[in-house]
């Protein structure tokens, strides 16, 4: 899986009414792989838009806000610190969430509220059972960490790590903040590492990389 991913998927609006409502454009660019800063039409009637970890265009109130009148799934995910979730939406109320936080010192941490998908049970005891193999051999792998990832993928069918190829589809359409405006430039005579505290210090917080 990625470093540092975080996406929501909508079912119930069509990709543009999406956008708009997250005062998101579409800025031309295509790719290949959904990676941060695009989107994709899934044949399912899902619209993803892939954003990074934490990121406040993910945040519960924004999801909440967006789930008026649709259902919204968010899932996100960072190995540096083996932190992943998922969780579902659906007109304004969070219906079940999965969070699994290995910074706990418990590779087998899980914390899960509300109706979770049916998938749930199959995945819960393949990843158990992968663990305590891991476990009996004295690997140090967190399994519980993909957890919530493959239950969003069970709602969604959508994996970070696949090619729009895998949907059927062409491209992923990239986007960007309505209000985006680009950063003043940074002075050319500054010293190396000058230049980049500034331009670390510029960068809008909505930048992805």
């Amino acid at each position: 899986m990625g470093a540092s991913i975080g996406w929501f998927a909508v079912k119930g609006k069509h990709g543009d009414e999406v956008l708009a409502a997250m005062d998101l454009v579409r800025n031309g660019k295509v790719a290949t792989h959904p990676g941060r800063g695009y989107s994709l039409d899934l044949p399912n009637g899902w619209f993803v838009v892939v954003s990074r970890f934490a990121a406040p265009l993910i945040a519960e109130a924004e999801m909440r806000r967006l789930s008026r009148g649709c259902t919204v799934l968010v899932c996100e995910y960072d190995d540096q610190v083996m932190v992943s979730s998922s969780a579902c939406y659906v007109n304004g109320l969070r219906n079940w969430r999965a969070e699994h936080d290995g910074q706990q010192d418990d590779s087998r941490h899980l914390s899960t509220s509300g109706g979770l998908p049916p998938a749930f049970d199959a995945i819960h005891a393949r990843i158990e059972a992968m663990q305590d193999a891991a476990d009996a051999e004295g690997d140090d792998v967190d399994h519980y960490y993909s957890l919530p990832v493959e239950l969003a993928q069970s709602v969604t069918t959508f994996h970070a790590d696949l090619p729009a190829s895998a949907y059927g589809a062409a491209a992923c359409d990239g986007w960007s903040f309505a209000d985006a405006t680009p950063s003043a430039p940074v002075d050319p005579d500054l010293p190396r590492k000058a230049r980049r505290a500034v331009e670390k210090a510029t960068r809008p917080w909505w930048k992805l990389w």
